[in-house]
């Protein structure tokens, strides 16, 4: 077994440097904006099931009542709303929901997935159509399933699609944990445990259970056909959510040692660079990994490879803190504008940025892996070379050693 750990923090994962967006706030292409937001950037949306516009608040608007800042007000409790049903109000759905989701999608012929895929549009319809009615209902059939059939994944979907609460958003993260991964798509499985592992959700269960699927690989249908295997997949989900969150569930994979993706646990909890992640990592079980581990370990806490800051920064720290404001916020334009300016820009940061920015820059890391491809990954290498200076700076108090 071989190993996936660089020795330099710089390259730990990947290279190269580029930032990313996370949607936040969203509405549809061809919907109006509401009034008093403008549009920031572009994003892919669940509830949109493809592209969206994200939206912030016009400078110097009014925060009147309308269809956005009614809709934040549900982002509050992770509990599900205290819905009245009926009696007999949900028999007829869940006659349907038993009658469309009466398959297994493994081994289904292209026609066969076709002829379900307009049952299964149907069914969307008739939800978002009656959708007083019907989610009430739709959340009691998902949270009274216990199946791990392929109506978890799809019906959390929809839950989502209907009502994109906080509350929506939990159930669909357990469902989708609870999955049966055999003819899922395992894409979109990856890229939405990554969006909700952004907005705050503790999503170390399905990190967990990406690792432990033999099945772990796809090819990206955005990027270029980019193999996504069980190590990208992996930082994808762990790397979006707080790291508080996600260390606890990389120590307990590391420490199994009948884990076959244990080494790959590892190279992510030392790309973390929390307090947390060092301290876990003098104590992890290097048993079974391959010899110089713990050396490669004690090196890395004792005597890292940080990155040589600019003698003439090229980048002022306040244009760098918009920039990554902006990543957080959904409108990366002004990294976009900074990067042409700089693209070596990680030593203007190591060289300019104060450890008060320490927090900002971790939240514009997950926001920037949240995006689930090849150039995310790459962006996670540099904010992951940013940090461990910063932090080692932070650690010694005074500038860090620069080594070549």
């Amino acid at each position: 077994m071989k190993l996936r750990i660089a020795v330099a923090p710089l390259l730990l994962l990947f290279c190269s440097l580029a930032f990313a967006q996370d949607g936040r706030r969203v509405i549809c292409k061809g919907e109006p904006v509401p009034e008093g937001f403008v549009i920031s950037g572009e994003t892919l949306s669940d509830s949109c099931q493809g592209g969206g516009w994200v939206i912030k608040p016009r400078r110097g608007a009014s925060p009147g009542l309308d269809r956005m800042s009614v809709s934040t007000t549900n982002v509050l409790s992770d509990a599900a709303p205290n819905e009245a049903i009926a009696p007999g109000q949900c028999d007829a759905l869940q006659r349907e929901i038993a009658q469309t989701y009466n398959f297994n999608p493994v081994g289904l012929s292209q026609s066969q997935m076709d002829a379900q895929s307009k049952r299964l549009d149907v069914f969307w319809d008739r939800v978002r159509q009656s959708r007083p009615t019907l989610v009430p209902c739709l959340r009691k059939a998902l949270n009274e399933d216990h199946s791990t059939s392929f109506f978890g994944v799809d019906g959390s979907m929809l839950l989502v699609d209907v009502d994109p609460s906080r509350a929506s958003k939990a159930l669909q993260v357990r469902k989708f944990i609870e999955a049966n991964l055999d003819g899922t798509d395992l894409e979109y499985w990856v890229k939405t445990m990554a969006q909700r592992g952004v907005e705050g959700f503790d999503t170390s269960a399905a990190g967990e259970k990406w690792l432990a699927y033999p099945k772990a690989k796809y090819n990206d249908s955005i990027h270029g056909g980019f193999p996504v295997g069980s190590f990208y997949g992996a930082i994808f989900i762990f790397g979006s959510m707080d790291e508080k969150l996600a260390t606890p569930m990389l120590v307990r994979i590391i420490n199994d040692v009948n884990h076959s993706h244990r080494d790959e646990a590892l190279a992510i909890l030392m790309s973390q660079v929390t307090p947390e992640s060092m301290e876990a990592l003098k104590h992890v079980n290097t048993a079974g990994l391959p010899q110089g581990t713990d050396a490669l370990i004690r090196d890395l806490l004792e005597n890292p490879k940080l990155l040589k800051p600019r003698a003439n920064p090229k980048l002022t720290r306040e244009e760098q803190l918009i920039a990554f404001q902006g990543i957080v916020d959904g409108n990366y334009q002004p990294f976009r504008d900074m990067v042409l300016k700089a693209p070596d820009g990680e030593v203007d940061s190591v060289a300019t940025l104060r450890a008060e920015d320490i927090p900002l820059l971790r939240r514009a890391r997950r926001a920037s892996i949240s995006r689930a491809n090849q150039h995310a990954a790459s962006d996670y290498a540099s904010f992951t070379s940013i940090l461990w200076a910063l932090t080692w700076k932070q650690m010694k108090g005074g500038p860090p050693v620069a080594k070549q």
